[in-house]
């Protein structure tokens, strides 16, 4: 299913066009807004997205190891579906002439504009925090895993901290010793000494009590030194300073250290919230330029039920896909459409002690173990990923806004549950 548009060519001019909707930001939030917009606009508009590198990172799954394996190419994608990819980093916005500035000097007009740039973890504000790794974007994943990679063939028991105890230091701290493991290292493995290191007095913070005990009793079993009600001071490579005046020696200092929305968001004019969000209405328009619609990590909307969307893979595919859907409809004169999410669920890698599955914003425990391994590796490895045919007609269906139809494709296909039970410990 083509449109007879050419996706290597921003020159469209003097083609019977309702107009042009660009999208900043190749996450799962752009690749999919991007998707619906095509979907809805069809030949009626040139659709194009602006990123710095065409890959579809799969951020959710950089702490595990082999990250380098962690991307999906964008161009065959979007290729297929008639989306332009412009490569470039989106560094300006004038939204009142329509116009994004790239880094290189060059401008984009634009119509219709969805930003979609995504979070960046933020560092400490210590001396030192520009010295430790982090899994933020794959390239840091990649990096830190070549540390892992040296440890395992120069220290004989290694000791790593991870600084954050939220979502992703406590997946990363339960995979450490498999990914010392991934690097022959099964040893150094079974002596690695991991410490999770967090201010709050409890593991896991924004998670609420529902999956505590279930993070807890994984972090015993699996040795993992908590440090919790700990101030850092200072960072280096091989250290972590605290307030207190102790000092943690380590071969490896990883920060896990919670999220804001990226730069680029600033640029919109309007409220923002405390991490940086782009306040926007029920249709993901901002409030103060109805042009630019904003979806994603770089984006604070309420879910439909009153609460605000997290910054998640989870909420950011439908933002995306409702943003895009009401881009293109905003431009050929339709009624746009109110975002609503499709039910919450909190899906926790636990390691090599399964995972813990809940459901709804309370938090309730519905799967523990291997059940909620078999809901986490279905997550992971298909439900996040693109369509595996590939073909146009696959893509743009799922693009599509019902929720009904999310619902189904998150709930099956059922995986096979017996080598997750024979795996997990």
């Amino acid at each position: 299913m083509t449109f007879g548009l050419n996706p290597a060519t921003a020159d469209f001019e003097g083609r019977d066009h309702a107009g042009k909707i660009l999208v900043v930001g190749g996450g799962f939030a752009g690749f999919w807004a991007a998707l619906a917009a095509r979907r809805v606009a069809g030949p009626r508009a040139h659709v194009s997205l602006v990123s710095p590198e065409p890959t579809l990172q799969i951020r959710p799954r950089l702490y595990e190891a082999r990250p380098e394996t962690l991307g999906v190419p964008l161009l065959p994608l979007l290729h297929k579906v008639d989306v332009a990819f412009v490569p470039g980093e989106a560094v300006g916005l004038d939204a009142l002439a329509r116009t994004v500035k790239l880094s290189g000097g060059g401008r984009l007009v634009f119509d219709r504009l969805i930003v979609a740039t995504g979070s960046r973890m933020r560092r400490p504000p210590v001396t030192g925090a520009d010295a430790a790794f982090s899994v933020d974007t794959q390239a840091e994943a990649v990096a830190f895993d070549r540390r892992l990679g040296d440890l395992v063939r120069e220290v004989a028991s290694p000791t790593i901290a991870v600084v954050g105890a939220g979502f992703t230091g406590i997946e990363l701290a339960l995979e450490l010793r498999d990914r010392l493991v991934a690097h022959g290292g099964d040893n150094a493995a079974e002596r690695l000494h991991i410490v999770l290191i967090d201010r709050a007095e409890t593991v896991g913070p924004e998670l609420g009590s529902g999956p505590r005990a279930e993070i807890e009793a994984a972090l015993v079993a699996a040795r993992v030194e908590r440090r919790l009600g700990a101030a850092v001071r200072t960072l280096a490579a091989d250290r972590v300073s605290f307030d207190d005046g102790t000092v943690l020696a380590a071969d490896a200092v990883v920060l896990a250290t919670g999220m804001a929305a990226s730069a680029f968001a600033a640029q919109v004019p309007g409220a923002h919230d405390k991490l940086g969000r782009v306040v926007v209405d029920t249709a993901l328009r901002a409030l103060a330029a109805p042009e630019v619609f904003v979806a994603g990590d770089a984006a604070a909307a309420d879910t439909g039920d009153g609460h605000r969307t997290l910054q998640s893979c989870q909420h950011a595919g439908q933002l995306g896909r409702v943003a895009g859907e009401n881009a293109a409809r905003d431009l050929l004169g339709l009624p746009t459409v109110p975002y609503t999410q499709l039910r919450y669920v909190t899906c926790l890698d636990l390691g090599r002690f399964g995972a813990v599955v809940t459901q709804g914003w309370e938090r309730r425990v519905e799967k523990t173990g291997c059940e909620g391994k078999a809901v986490k590796r279905l997550v992971n490895t298909q439900v996040i990923y693109p369509p595996a045919d590939g073909t146009a007609e696959a893509l743009l269906a799922s693009s599509s806004i019902d929720l009904a139809e999310r619902a189904r494709r998150v709930d099956g296909p059922k995986p096979d549950l017996e080598p997750v039970r024979r795996k997990v410990v």
